[in-house]
């Protein structure tokens, strides 16, 4: 294939790699963001003997959905692991939280 011909189906396939490249970034940053986050909250928590149940449960969720999401678009049987075990780890979070409230 020479340049043009590169060029050619690549316009074809509808894909903006500029566009996946930012929004790659973004998640990245976002996902730092995140984590960075729950370890300050949890932490002050913790200092303050609170409970962490609710943050754990966002966190979890997050982490089984982004798992599920890699699995969807690879089709990786990994991925199922970590998706089963952040959505259900959420799910206990979650009802250890309104349990406690």
């Amino acid at each position: 294939m020479n340049k043009d011909e590169i060029l050619e189906k690549s316009r074809k396939e509808g894909r903006d790699e500029g566009k996946e490249y930012t929004d790659s970034m973004g998640r990245r940053y976002g996902t730092a963001a995140l984590c960075v986050m729950f370890a300050v909250l949890a932490l002050f928590n913790l200092y303050h003997g609170q409970s962490n149940y609710q943050i754990l449960a966002l966190f979890f969720a997050y982490l089984g959905l982004e798992a599920l999401g890699m699995y969807r678009a690879s089709g990786q049987k990994f991925y199922l692991f970590p998706t089963t075990v952040g959505i259900l780890a959420s799910c206990l979070f979650c009802a250890s939280y309104f349990m406690n409230v």
